[in-house]
């Protein structure tokens, strides 16, 4: 590779990095201005209809998986929203909010009724972490 390739293709690299940044931001604050519409005891539809599109912009690897799981014979669902960023690259639980469903009806909002984060993000002592909100 000549020393141009290699520069456009650091470029390229740099900006679909920043791009991502810029994606990940604008989807928290997307996600923050929804989040009030979304009450207790809604369905998944009306929740997932809300919510989801204030995620579209973030790139997978960004993103947080649902998972399922049964409890005495009912359907439980978690959903994850990227509700924070704390731009130390590692993508923890504690920068997503879990929104639970039991037989397709919201039951909880946020970590209290799941026992907390498994992971959460371990600032160092030199790093100034910017969490958005």
């Amino acid at each position: 590779m000549t020393f141009k390739s290699n520069l456009i293709a650091l470029m390229l690299l740099t900006a679909s990095i920043l791009t991502g940044c810029s994606n990940v931001g604008s989807a928290i604050r997307a996600y923050h201005t929804a989040a009030p519409q979304v009450q207790l005891g809604m369905s998944k539809d009306h929740v997932l209809s809300i919510l989801e599109p204030t995620q579209a912009s973030i790139p997978l690897r960004q993103q947080k998986s649902p998972e399922q799981y049964m409890q005495n014979g009912k359907l439980v669902e978690i959903y994850f929203f990227r509700s924070y960023s704390n731009y130390d690259e590692v993508r923890t639980d504690d920068e997503f909010t879990p929104y639970v469903f039991r037989d397709g009806i919201l039951e909880s909002i946020g970590w209290t009724a799941l026992g907390g984060p498994g992971t959460q993000a371990i600032p160092r002592p030199e790093q100034n972490i910017t969490i958005i909100d």
